[in-house]
């Protein structure tokens, strides 16, 4: 049985909550939600409230939204006591920062899993069971009105299916002031000839994400804004790849000391091929 303590905005976290509160190896001892100006209006976790500190100590298990209610100090002093992390927002800290954490983490053998939503989903779980590279993958996303961190799920989404460091990366933006509108295309081109193409900003009248895939007798589409995922015009049967819930991945990491997947060293490479993308797109807006 691990005790999980829980850290940070209440709405945010209240989905993997309720996840974790499903699996019969947690048990949820206690939060710190002060000074996260979190509302509580809508769901109220029924659990005792901590300080920072003492459910730190109490705690085998953290979940947090981000580090902005984890100072890099303390964050250290939690995977150096060989606390679990499970963080269900991407973590703020510098590059160098999370490279001292990933360094810690596997000195005290901590296991910390970042949130990746899209990378468990049915459809990209068959998507990597059942092609075999090289493959072309064009990915559009057009349904986040904040922009900022809408590279690390993408990025992270294809830790199975090309990995996350490219051998080389190209980017191109474009703004539309008369209507507000902006486009960004990323590539990314991997050694054994596989291509990632991405395609994210505002556009008028259009909400989609979609991911096409080409590869060596298939082209697949997976549209998750209309839930329609096909490969050579036919249905893909999702029926036997089953929705994988996260936070119970997270929970038989720690249980089984194995399979880790989309871990805080994952979001590091994101974090160093994030830097390269922003770098190449701020070229085309001068100093």
């Amino acid at each position: 049985m691990l005790n999980v303590g829980i850290i940070g905005n209440t709405e945010v976290l209240e989905p993997f909550v309720k996840r974790l509160r499903e699996n019969k190896n947690i048990n949820v001892i206690g939060k710190s939600s002060v000074g996260t100006n979190a509302h509580l209006d809508g769901f109220h976790f029924s659990i005792p409230e901590y300080n920072k500190v003492e459910l730190i100590e109490r705690a085998d298990v953290l979940l947090i939204d981000n580090a902005s209610l984890m100072p890099f100090k303390l964050l250290s002093d939690i995977v150096r006591k060989s606390k679990h992390v499970f963080t269900a927002g991407y973590l703020n800290l510098t590059i160098d920062e999370c490279s001292q954490i990933v360094k810690l983490a596997n000195e005290s053998g901590s296991v910390i899993q970042v949130s990746n939503p899209y990378f468990f989903t049915p459809a990209m779980q068959w998507l990597s069971n059942n092609i075999s590279s090289p493959v072309f993958l064009d990915i559009t996303d057009f349904t986040e009105s904040n922009q900022e961190n809408l590279l690390y799920p993408i990025i992270l989404m294809l830790l199975d299916i090309t990995g996350i460091s490219p051998k080389k990366v190209g980017a191109v933006t474009f703004n539309s002031s008369p209507n507000k509108s902006d486009f960004t295309n990323v590539r990314l081109e991997y050694g054994d000839a596989s291509v990632v193409n991405i395609s994210y900003g505002s556009l008028e009248s259009l909400e989609e994400f979609k991911v096409r895939i080409y590869s060596k007798n298939n082209f697949i589409s997976l549209n998750f804004t209309r839930g329609n995922f096909v490969c050579n015009n036919q249905p893909i049967d999702l029926s036997v790849d089953k929705n994988i819930n996260e936070t119970d991945y997270f929970v038989e990491t720690i249980m089984n000391k194995a399979r880790r997947k989309s871990t805080l060293e994952d979001y590091l490479i994101a974090m160093y091929l994030s830097q390269k993308i922003n770098k190449k797109i701020a070229q085309f807006f001068g100093d």
